[in-house]
């Protein structure tokens, strides 16, 4: 599905428009370049170290075992210098990067008619967009995903959409799910534009009258319908349990893609990675007589056990009779990740994330949205709205 998504760089950023005109850059922010750089001048520093010989501090077991009769026995899984190495260069990849990310901007510039983008990429000359306000489609709220570290995280963005993704600007981001909605309506308001938002039938416009009204009084009004099916099969990748004071929806196997695949690559590579110089004959004398070693093998199952934990966590959405619940659950571990009262919903959509390509069900009230199924088939995430929708208008 082609969609007209443009680059924010911020994932926390709110344009003040109570007075015009007004202005806001939107670049990364300071809050993750600077521990950013500090983190990757501590990764060089350590290399650099390690290097010159600072932590061996002399000769080792390994060095006192060159020219012995037992050397092939002591001898490492792989060369101290390709550790100093890759410590070096991770630490100057980060550093780089983040100094890129950080001179790229879009200083943005609206008034009473007209908005105007001033643009510098991380190569070539600045460029500039204006063009009038009235040109512009309506305010749009859509979510993406992205990586934060070993996370994956939601961007929650209330946009200024115009066809022409140069032109679309950012009004409101965030990485909270708190009153994202209510900044999306605030807009719409202010700026008397229609609201936007892209779902599974495309772009939906919604009246401003019609965002502070709840699910079940939009139904009342005949502006909602409910095309629920209750003869229409469960979907093979759903399970649904009834139970006395509750129903339960969630998929019934783990799903792969193409991010599932990488990010097992990855564990697994480092995993083997830590395994292997486990039982290297070097680990115990370094593991013994040197701290840099315990705290980075430490770090690395940290790594491990947290991104093992994530890839293996599977959703389910608790429908009880005054509220839903989205429930993350890992084997038989299972934890509340947010409610929403049934009487403050005000929309449930199958929405669609550009820069995964993939759909997903959102749950939306004034306060918070809550997202389910990222990576489910487009016809199941149908169902499971349209079931969704019958519960919440029918009780």
């Amino acid at each position: 599905m082609k969609f007209n998504a443009p680059d924010h760089f911020s994932h926390n950023f709110e344009l003040k428009i109570e007075h015009l005109p007004t202005k806001k850059s939107d670049r990364i922010a300071l809050s993750i370049l600077y521990p950013g750089l500090f983190f990757g001048t501590i990764l060089v520093a350590l290399g650099l170290y390690e290097l010159c010989n600072g932590f061996r501090g002399g000769k080792n077991a390994f060095d006192m075992s060159k020219g012995s009769a037992d050397f092939a026995a002591t001898e490492t899984f792989m060369a101290p210098w390709v550790f100093d190495f890759a410590f070096i260069a991770l630490g100057i990849w980060i550093i780089v990067s983040l100094f890129f990310s950080y001179i790229r901007y879009k200083k943005i510039f609206i008034n009473n008619d007209s908005v105007e983008v001033v643009h510098r990429p991380v190569w070539g000359k600045k460029k500039a967009y204006k063009d009038k306000l009235k040109n512009y489609e309506g305010v749009r709220f859509r979510i993406e995903f992205f990586q934060y570290g070993f996370l994956n995280k939601n961007k929650y963005i209330v946009e200024l959409y115009h066809k022409s993704k140069n032109k679309t600007v950012p009004l409101y981001i965030s990485t909270s799910d708190k009153k994202v909605r209510k900044m999306w309506e605030y807009y719409a308001k202010k700026l008397n534009l229609p609201a936007l938002i892209m779902t599974d039938e495309g772009m939906v416009t919604r009246n401003v009258q019609d965002l502070d009204k709840s699910l079940r009084e939009l139904a009342k009004e005949g502006v909602i319908e409910n095309h629920y099916d209750d003869k229409a099969p469960l979907p093979p990748s759903l399970a649904l349990v009834r139970k006395r004071d509750k129903i339960v929806i969630k998929s019934r196997n783990f799903v792969w893609d193409a991010y599932n695949f990488l990010a097992w690559l990855g564990v697994i590579t480092l995993g083997g990675f830590v395994v292997c110089s486990w039982l290297s004959n070097e680990f115990g004398y370094n593991l013994s007589h040197n701290v840099v070693v315990i705290a980075l093998y430490c770090i690395a199952v940290l790594v491990l056990l947290a991104s093992s934990w994530l890839l293996c966590r599977k959703d389910k959405i608790v429908i009880k009779p005054h509220k839903v619940i989205i429930v993350h659950k890992f084997m038989l571990f299972s934890h509340k990740n947010n409610e929403i009262n049934k009487d403050d919903i005000e929309s449930v959509d199958v929405s669609f994330d550009p820069s995964t390509e993939r759909y997903f069900v959102s749950i939306s009230s004034d306060e918070k949205t809550m997202v389910f199924g990222k990576k489910l088939p487009l016809g199941d995430l149908k169902w499971v709205k349209s079931y969704l929708i019958d519960n919440i208008i029918r009780k």
